[in-house]
């Protein structure tokens, strides 16, 4: 065989082997986009590990036959062909694309828990504090000295004058108990009708002031003052001049002001952690040197329908009357630490509506969301009661992502056998 013929025939060899590699290749695409359900059969191999298809990492439904990036820049994510993902309900993420997907995962841990509570407070009156005054007697207002709410009554402090034709009676009956006393000292039942007389008088209402007043002058009359019985502000009155008294009919309500009550406004976040007992500070956001301490005694069963936060009662001295009915205070509460509280951080919830969950790492790239039951939390940390344990790796950025994707494997995986997604 010349030189020149075997050339030929090893030109001949090399070009047909270009041409079978070229025609394989094209027979291995064209099978490779043939689509089942949603997925690309790909058989690239990496790693020992067979890559079905590469999946964009932002949405998905897009795939491609081999690794590229997004418009973003964003590095494809490989899907291995293994067990459906959707029998252990776990995601597989390559660890090469990690980083660029900015997944962090944090270990959930048992710790002492504790937090501080911030509400907004008003202030009310003292409902235990309230008194109503009322006469024993019947008869009309003649004078008042009370004209309106909100004057500070003490007591003692002439409140009304009444035209009582009883009353008048009354003190004439006493003043002649009065004379036969003077008459005859000595007379024990002179005393005794005297003594009876003026607890009458004291039964009625009238004021030791007046029952001094008649023994001393000797003479009755038919308008009688009616004097404070307690000190106070005076919250509602009823009491107009010419107008009839009579027993049980109210002249006026007072409140002691030196004892009020703070509403503090709790959310429904904050109730895990107070109790009765609880210690409250209370300030004044444009007075900084008011500050008060008070006790939490009551929280309201009921939830406020407007503004969806419940009632809980702060008993706070108030010597001076600075605290006003209606006055807007800021509270703060320390409530006691829990201790050996498995918590994760807010941030590695997703919630549904219907459930919360989070996704943990379960190892070898593989992340499984999983329901978890929550309790107390704070501003950056949640406790929770089930479905974790104590060093579990929670996902606590990126974890939508991979939600995401676990939601569409299952989907997917159950349109190949036929079911409804």
């Amino acid at each position: 065989m010349n030189r020149k013929l075997f050339s030929v025939i090893v030109l001949s060899l090399s070009i047909g082997a270009v041409l079978g590699a070229v025609a394989v290749r094209w027979i291995l695409v064209t099978k490779g986009h043939r689509m089942t359900g949603s997925k690309i059969q790909m058989t690239t191999t990496h790693q020992g590990r067979t890559i079905l298809y590469w999946r964009n990492p932002m949405n998905p439904s897009i795939h491609a036959d081999h690794a590229m990036k997004d418009n973003m820049g964003m590095d494809y994510i490989p899907v291995y062909a293994g067990p459906s993902p959707s029998a252990t309900n776990s995601v597989s993420v390559d660890s090469r694309i990690r980083q660029t997907l900015g997944i962090k995962v944090v270990p959930a841990v048992s710790r002492t828990f504790s937090r501080t509570i911030r509400a907004a407070a008003t202030v009310s009156l003292d409902e235990h504090r309230t008194r109503i005054v009322t006469t024993r007697f019947q008869g009309w207002i003649r004078t008042l000295a009370v004209l309106a709410p909100g004057d500070v009554i003490r007591k003692g402090d002439l409140l009304t004058t009444v035209y009582s034709p009883e009353l008048s009676s009354s003190e004439a009956e006493a003043r002649i108990a009065l004379d036969a006393v003077r008459s005859d000292p000595a007379s024990k039942d002179n005393q005794s009708i005297w003594s009876a007389a003026k607890d009458r008088l004291r039964l009625l209402g009238v004021p030791a002031s007046e029952i001094k007043r008649l023994e001393r002058t000797g003479n009755p009359r038919s308008i009688i003052p009616v004097v404070s019985p307690y000190s106070g502000v005076v919250t509602s009155i009823s009491a107009r001049v010419g107008a009839e008294v009579s027993p049980g009919k109210p002249l006026l309500s007072l409140t002691d002001l030196s004892r009020v009550w703070v509403e503090v406004a709790l959310y429904s976040t904050d109730l895990a952690w107070i109790k009765p007992g609880e210690k409250v500070n209370l300030g004044i956001s444009s007075i900084p040197s008011r500050t008060y301490r008070g006790t939490l005694q009551f929280v309201n069963p009921e939830l406020d329908g407007q503004s969806r936060t419940v009632r809980a009662r702060v008993v706070v001295s108030n010597p001076d009357g600075f605290l006003k009915p209606g006055m807007y205070l800021e509270a703060t509460l320390h409530p006691d630490p829990r201790p050996h509280v498995l918590v994760i951080p807010r941030a590695a919830l997703i919630r549904t509506g219907t459930k919360t969950i989070v996704i943990t790492e379960v190892g070898h790239g593989h992340f499984r969301p999983v329901r978890v039951t929550l309790g107390a939390r704070s501003s950056d940390w949640i406790e929770v009661v089930s479905g974790l344990e104590n060093g579990e790796r929670v996902v606590v950025s990126g974890q939508f992502l991979l939600d995401a994707e676990s939601q569409f494997e299952n989907v997917s995986d159950r349109m190949e056998k036929g079911d409804r997604p």
